[in-house]
């Protein structure tokens, strides 16, 4: 429940500070008094987007604050303690903070913690019984946990089949196409299979030129190498016994050990390389075949890389991708069938999804339509008889909420035919069939508060009466804060505010009074009056407070 609420430098509000206690709370005033402006700043601490407009002129920041009071199950479900503080501030820069007892929290977090406390119902939500995609939404509340699995199970499928159906538009498409392309890739793929290409082919035939081209160069620098170390001039095996007589003096000074090995390996190395000179010296021959064959090959493959604007190992992986696409192409009727039996398969796994759903939002319908009736009978509409019906169309849609489109039809009066709520529903009767509708959600959910502005607009008279009635009742389980103009639902009330405007320092303001009993009295009986409160209206007043 709301203990208390705190307003700062908001829209006309300078500083407000309301206590709130268990059963009805009513709030009354004249039009443009602050009344919607109190909820909306209060609707900030239920998720409801800031806005930097609501920051009272010549001040830089708004906040506002409630304090809370959390069922056992909220204080567990959340891991949180029994009593919390939340708040919202709104800086002219734009930046807003949030926070759960001076705990910086995210929006998203705001949310869902206040989703489980309490629910305001504003002036325009009577609207959403003009919006048919907003009853789906009124079904799934009856058991939100339940319905959101079944929903977010029928998405990810949907999500999967219409990922599926993209492929397959995708290959039939390109089936059309490629047929005008077959005459065309296979004279592509005959030509680049004329060349037996080979990977890194060009590179080898220019290493062939580039040797053959200096076949003189390469055999005279070899046979002066090799000529030149296997002269008398250097003896090889020198070096060996080099290496000998310094791995004898090791004994008596280390430092020979470092040289020696330094012989040993260079006699090891030249007679490794001179040995790998002899044998390319035995096998080089100038073969004018091979030089000229090289040549020829050069030409053809520049020719072929230049029409296709790709290199030899990228004309190679080209080829492969002609002849699948060419085998796709002669197949395409196999891989249709094959796709198109996928595709149905996952149609059929999202089309059950969404019977589930379906199913459960029939066993929702059954519940809503029970309630709801037996509510408004409590409301004046004894004669009400209310239906939940199904668009159940032969060919299933696949919609974003489910498969499922509903109307809520009604009757007030005995003998009329079922017909669009939308569309025969007064402006009282929506009124009344949105309060119970809220109320429903209410127990459901196991709220604490439920916050009302202008819920019984378009009522009077007896039916008034009635509404109060339900009210209180309701707040018996639920704190309940209504706004309210009327008479009757003031009187219930068990905390009486007035809200008034007034002017101090030259500035408008809103101020919050909590009345006491004899003060209620006037003020009811300005509800019930036109201009001047007559002493008839007093005692009305008076009569109303005592009933």
């Amino acid at each position: 429940m709301l203990k208390r609420l705190r307003v700062e430098n908001f829209a006309i509000i300078d500083d407000l500070d309301i206590s709130f206690n268990h059963g009805l709370s009513v709030i009354t005033g004249e039009t443009g008094s602050g009344k919607s402006i109190l909820l909306e700043s209060l609707a900030l601490l239920f998720g409801k987007r800031s806005d930097v407009d609501f920051i009272r002129h010549k001040e830089d920041k708004a906040v506002v604050s409630g304090d809370f009071i959390l069922s056992n199950d909220l204080m567990k479900e959340m891991e949180l303690p029994k009593e919390i503080n939340l708040s919202r501030t709104i800086e002219k820069s734009g930046r807003h903070t949030i926070r759960l007892n001076d705990s910086v929290i995210t929006l998203g977090y705001l949310r869902e913690l206040t989703n489980k406390i309490g629910l305001i119902h504003g002036q325009n939500d009577i609207q959403l019984l003009y919006e048919k995609d907003e009853y789906l939404n009124f079904l799934d509340q009856i058991n939100e946990s339940e319905s959101k699995k079944l929903l977010n199970d029928y998405l990810l499928k949907k999500l999967n089949y219409e990922e599926e159906l993209k492929r397959f538009n995708e290959l039939s498409l390109k089936k059309d196409k490629s047929k005008e392309r077959i005459d065309y890739l296979t004279y592509q793929a005959n030509e680049l299979k004329s060349y037996n290409l080979k990977l890194n082919e060009k590179d080898e035939l220019k290493e062939n030129i580039l040797k053959l081209s200096n076949f003189d160069t390469i055999k005279s620098n070899l046979s002066f190498i090799h000529n030149n170390l296997n002269s008398d001039f250097f003896n090889l095996n020198l070096l060996f016994e080099s290496h000998q007589k310094l791995k004898e003096l090791i004994k008596f000074d280390d430092t020979f050990s470092k040289i020696s090995k330094t012989f040993e390996e260079s006699y090891y190395n030249i007679d490794d390389a001179l040995s790998e000179i002899n044998n390319y010296l035995q096998t080089l021959d100038f073969d004018e075949e091979t030089f000229q064959f090289s040549q020829e090959r050069i030409f053809e493959l520049d020719k072929i890389e230049k029409k296709y604007n790709k290199s030899v190992n990228e004309l190679i992986i080209y080829l492969e991708e002609i002849e699948d696409e060419l085998l796709l192409i002669n197949n395409y009727d196999k891989y249709i069938i094959e796709a198109k039996e996928k595709l149905t398969k996952k149609r059929n796994v999202v089309n059950n999804a969404g019977l589930a759903l379906r199913k459960l939002r029939q066993k929702h319908a059954k519940v809503l339509e029970k309630e709801i009736i037996k509510n408004l009978v409590n409301l004046d509409l004894e004669k009400s008889v209310f239906k939940v019906f199904f668009n159940e169309d032969e060919n299933i849609t696949l919609h974003e909420n489910g498969i499922d489109t509903v109307d809520f039809l009604i009757s007030f009066n005995e003998g009329e035919p079922l017909k669009p709520i939308a569309k025969v529903a007064s402006g009282g009767e929506k009124a009344r069939f949105m309060f119970s509708l809220k109320a429903l959600f209410a127990k459901l959910k196991n709220l604490s508060l439920l916050v009302f502005d202008e819920i019984d607009i378009g009522i009077s008279g007896k039916t008034a009466a009635k509404v109060s009635n339900e009210m209180k009742k309701l707040a018996d389980d639920i704190q309940t804060i209504v706004i309210t103009h009327l008479p009757q639902v003031a009187a219930k009330a068990f905390n009486h505010y007035n809200i008034t405007k007034e002017l101090i320092d030259n500035r408008v303001t809103t101020l919050v009074k909590l009345l006491t009993f004899d003060e209620r009295i006037l003020i009811i009986a300005g509800m019930l009056s036109d201009d001047e409160i007559s002493s008839y209206a007093i005692n009305q007043a008076k009569s109303l407070l005592k009933s």
